[in-house]
């Protein structure tokens, strides 16, 4: 009787296995057919998910997720793009909520950190997603906050103001505050005074200039890396370059320390357990990575990044894997 019901479990799950097979290969075919009703955004993250399904064979499936575009404006203005998305805010908070909303899109687009859609036979180290390209436009120098003041004073977007809402704001469908989704905890304002302490100087996320073009990114590390966020540092000897130091808080999260050469102070080498942060002046957290789940990647969740700049090259994203 044990042998018949344990020849009858056996059969089961050959069953299952079967049919889940049959069911993701029906699953592969309709994707490459591309059915209409998918936005952009379910496409890419429908193809993550079967990039990183044991039964379909990662190479055999394309990654179809390109960059949106998207301008921010007070006015509906955007005289620097062509043919955005553009999002008319009113108030200093929407402009956050439009930030909070993409970078959350962009997480779960490609599988919050529980798939490796990049094969293990990959050498590269550091893949990058840029996900959206947002325009701050110059309306957005006339938002006042709640004290009819300037919302952005000398036309900048305070990032530690932003990630101070997303420790505040719950989003719509989870029940939990954007930082809770995206950096695994609530309290930013504890996570900044861990990272602090190890660097010996008072971080900050840094500035958003608007009437400037920026990339909300993300990425995942190679199998091959074993040492996670492989980030570059420079060697500064009056030569304009950018410092990348790879600080680790509590709970294991590391941040990425990026200071331009201009504030460094004696031509220190910079890189990770490399330089000596007592000699930086202001340096700023531009990413955060974390381990992943269940999977041996490391992941830098969605951040921020000035277009083209040195501290978006200092993030070493060797191959960009998002179309334009």
């Amino acid at each position: 009787m044990k042998t018949k019901k344990g020849e009858l479990t056996t059969q089961q799950i050959i069953t299952f296995i079967f049919l889940l097979a049959g069911f993701l290969t029906i699953l592969f075919f309709l994707f490459r057919l591309d059915p209409g009703g998918e936005t952009e955004k379910e496409i890419c993250h429908n193809s993550v998910v079967m990039r990183g399904s044991p039964l379909v064979p990662t190479e055999a499936v394309p990654l179809k997720c390109s960059r949106n575009y998207v301008c921010i404006s007070q006015d509906r203005s955007c005289e620097k793009m062509t043919k955005p998305e553009l999002i008319k805010i009113k108030t200093e908070e929407e402009v956050y909520d439009v930030l909070a909303e993409k970078m959350a899109d962009c997480w779960w687009m490609f599988g919050e950190g529980e798939i490796n859609y990049v094969t293990a036979t990959m050498t590269k180290n550091n893949y990058c997603s840029i996900c959206s390209q947002v325009f701050f436009d110059d309306s957005l120098n006339g938002i006042k906050n709640e004290s009819g003041m300037p919302a952005f004073p000398d036309g900048k977007i305070s990032k530690d103001t932003f990630y101070k809402y997303l420790s505040e704001k719950t989003m719509p469908d989870k029940g939990i505050t954007y930082s809770e989704y995206l950096l695994e905890t609530n309290d930013v304002d504890k996570l900044k005074e861990e990272l602090s302490k190890s660097a010996t100087k008072e971080l900050s996320f840094g500035t958003i200039k608007i009437g400037e073009p920026y990339f909300i990114v993300m990425g995942i590390t190679s199998e091959v890396n074993t040492i996670g966020w492989a980030l570059r540092g420079a060697a500064v000897g009056g030569v304009l370059a950018v410092g990348v130091l790879t600080i680790v808080g509590t709970g294991g999260i590391a941040a990425t320390a990026i200071i331009a050469a201009s504030e460094l102070v004696g031509g220190a080498v910079i890189g990770t357990g490399g330089a000596k942060i007592s000699d930086m002046v202001s340096p700023k957290i531009e990413a955060i990575t974390i381990d992943g789940k269940g999977i041996k990647n490391k992941f830098m969740i969605p951040t921020i990044q000035q277009a083209n700049s040195n501290e978006f090259e200092a993030l070493n994203c060797e191959e960009i894997i998002t179309t334009a």
